[in-house]
């Protein structure tokens, strides 16, 4: 049985340091990581704005959770072992996309100068997502992924909704050419086949690494779909197991068709070792809007990752440092999951939000 504190509020003058050092490092430490080195991470990540208070609402609405909160923690669990992330906005010190592009290319430096990610693909496509005129929207997200076998490996988020001066499918596609993936746009445009209304293009994910493996993501939002279609279309992967999403989608929501509250996501990833084919497609289910509680969606992630050969101990032990509260109170702590089998071998991943403003997010992202 989980141990759940009893307390659910950020004590008086807390700060995002506070938070995010706290949290981050006792899931280091359930995991069995290097919690110093994760602590270092952490507080450079957030050393630029994780100084100031949390307030009672966000001063700067952050595209990390649905609650607005700018951390977001989540854990991938497979045979391989157990992977701990961390997703931050870099609060900007103005209410201004050139604001959070100053905060945001600060953070990335300090990434740089401090742990070695490399910042040739973020520079050679810079211009596009950070423009100096009329930008809108966040500017950049950035990422860590822990494991206990090798160094913290660090990633971006960049807008394609960045200004008018080009289309979500412009800057995406011309991104794309300049990264030498020029020949991917075929797949993802065979990918978004019901057009790029209904299969939007909404983030850009870079690996901060050079090496043939490094990733390139296109990020989809998916309105009023069915998730046994978008699973078809996800067979543009060689590597997706085919009528998994469906059973997925239906297991963690409870609904069988369409979902219309909150939309799915996906991705299709790109490598220059995989050419200019999707080395793998990603769904990531919401579940924040399909559940009373996060007791329920607990129990459905339990149910699941038993059905897919997955021991949920891991799982239950690091929600249990994550929650503040019980779950039975309130449905915004877990916002995404996501599963991939390739070559018979399971990896599920699982979102939380900070919850730093709202146990009861309301949907996010509607179309229009």
């Amino acid at each position: 049985m989980l141990r759940l504190p009893s307390e659910s509020r950020i004590s008086a003058g807390a700060t995002f340091l506070d938070y995010g050092i706290a949290t981050g490092t006792r899931l280091l430490d359930s995991a069995g990581m290097d919690v110093e080195q994760g602590e270092a991470v952490l507080r450079s990540m957030l050393s630029s704005w994780g100084e100031r208070q949390i307030k009672q609402r966000p001063e700067w609405h952050s595209d990390v959770c649905a609650d607005g909160s700018p951390i977001e923690f989540s854990a991938s669990f497979s045979d391989d072992g157990t992977q701990i992330r961390v997703l931050v906005e870099a609060v900007p010190d103005e209410l201004s996309t050139l604001a959070a592009q100053k905060s945001a290319l600060g953070l990335t430096q300090t990434l740089i100068d401090d742990f070695g990610a490399a910042g040739g693909r973020l520079a050679a496509v810079s211009d596009l997502f950070l423009p100096s005129e009329d930008p809108t929207g966040f500017a950049m997200m950035h990422a860590v992924d822990f494991s206990s076998t090798g160094r913290p490996e660090f990633k971006v988020y960049l807008n394609p909704n960045a200004n008018n001066g080009m289309t979500r499918t412009e800057r995406t596609q011309e991104a794309l050419d300049r990264l030498g993936f020029g020949q991917a746009w075929e797949s993802v445009s065979a990918y978004a086949r019901r057009g790029f209304d209904l299969d939007r293009i909404v983030y850009l994910g870079l690996d901060l690494s050079d090496r043939p493996e490094s990733r390139v993501k296109v990020y989809f939002r998916h309105y009023d779909v069915v998730p046994a279609d978008l699973d078809t279309c996800m067979e543009i992967s060689t590597h997706h197991e085919p009528g998994l999403l469906g059973e997925f989608c239906r297991q963690l929501t409870g609904r069988a068709g369409e979902l219309t509250d909150q939309p799915v996501v996906s991705n299709l990833t790109f490598t220059q070792a995989g050419g200019h084919a999707p080395v793998s497609a990603t769904a990531y289910v919401p579940l924040w809007r399909y559940a009373d509680s996060d007791s329920t969606l607990r129990d459905r992630i339990c149910s699941v990752m038993a059905d897919i050969g997955l021991p949920s101990t891991d799982y239950r032990s690091l929600l249990n440092h994550m929650a503040r509260r019980p779950l039975s109170d309130g449905r915004g702590m877990h916002t995404y999951a996501s599963v991939r089998v390739q070559r018979g071998r399971p990896r599920m991943t699982t979102y939380w939000s900070s919850e730093l403003y709202d146990r009861y997010p309301p949907a996010r992202y509607q179309r229009g």
